[in-house]
Parts: C-alpha cells; sequence; structure tokens
C-alpha cells in the first residue's frame, strides 16, 4: 500500500517538473520571436525541471520495479518507449544547449518540437495506464512517438514564425 502512495506521489512530482519544463520550452520560443528579451530565470527553470524530471523518473521506476518485479516490468513495451524517449529528449537537451545560438531556424525548429514531443509523449505514456504488457507492440508506440516529433515540429514551425501585422 505504502508503494502505492509512493507511485502517487512521485507522478505528481513528475507532472510538476513537466509543466516546469513545458513552460520554459513556450518561453525561450517567446524569446526566440523576439516577445521577450533574454531571462536567465527560464534557463534555471529548465535546468531545475530537467534534473527533476530524473529523479522523479527514477523514483517511478524503481517503485514499479518493487511493485511488479524486474521480469515482469522490464517486459513492458511501454518502459522501452520512454526509455527511448528519454534518450533522444537527454541528447536534445543537450542539442539546445549546445547549438541554439548558432542552429538554423530548422534546426532550431527540430530541437524545439521534438523536446516538446518528448514532453507530451512522455506525458501519454505516463497515463496511458491501460496499455501496458502486449496490448499494444513497441512498434506502435515508437510509431505515435515519431508522429508526434513531426507534429510538435510542425507546431513549433508555425510558433517560431515573426508574427505578421493584420
Amino acid at each position: 500500500m505504502i508503494a502505492k502512495f509512493i507511485v502517487a506521489i512521485s507522478a505528481f512530482y513528475h507532472i510538476l517538473a513537466t509543466v516546469a519544463a513545458m513552460m520554459a520550452v513556450f518561453q525561450f520560443a517567446r524569446i526566440l520571436r523576439g516577445e521577450e528579451s533574454h531571462h536567465p530565470l527560464w534557463r534555471h527553470i529548465f535546468g531545475w525541471a530537467e534534473a527533476h524530471l530524473w529523479i522523479s523518473g527514477l523514483m517511478l521506476l524503481a517503485v514499479g520495479i518493487y511493485i511488479t518485479g524486474l521480469e515482469e516490468y522490464l517486459a513492458n513495451p511501454k518502459l522501452w518507449t520512454k526509455v527511448s524517449l528519454v534518450t533522444l529528449w537527454a541528447a536534445n537537451s543537450l542539442c539546445i544547449k549546445k547549438t541554439l545560438r548558432s542552429a538554423s531556424h530548422g534546426q532550431r525548429n527540430l530541437m524545439f518540437g521534438t523536446s516538446i514531443a518528448c514532453l507530451f509523449y512522455g506525458t501519454f505514456l505516463g497515463v496511458a495506464k491501460p496499455l501496458p504488457y502486449g496490448v499494444l507492440p513497441f512498434s506502435y508506440f515508437v510509431a505515435g512517438f515519431v508522429l508526434t516529433i513531426a507534429l510538435g515540429t510542425y507546431g513549433v514551425s508555425r510558433l517560431l514564425n515573426p508574427m505578421r501585422l493584420a
């Protein structure tokens, strides 16, 4: 019973960190659009959110293994989609930090689109409780993730276009 309570608290903690990361990404978009000047607070919020997503994600992983057992937990294709997503998100975040200022418009769109897609799809996977353990194969989860990246990149390309005067 206490393990399930820890899952609930960890999931809430994970959602708070996700919301902070999403807020920071959209704030970066506003800065890139010229709607707001650079503000270091958002860089700190994004760094805080990343750290707390890792901490809360590891907490969820540990409690999930404790509750279901290692072998059953590792048999979940949703878990491996999350692992793929987090790996891509970490690499993408590193690219954003290292190349944001020098990146082309298309590269920025892809980086921000990927970041937003990782946050949205990761949130979807977190709340998609009816889908573990063979309901859908790994390839379907990955296809959904790729589609989310495409939609996220398209949305960001629309969002980062300079505002047109009416």
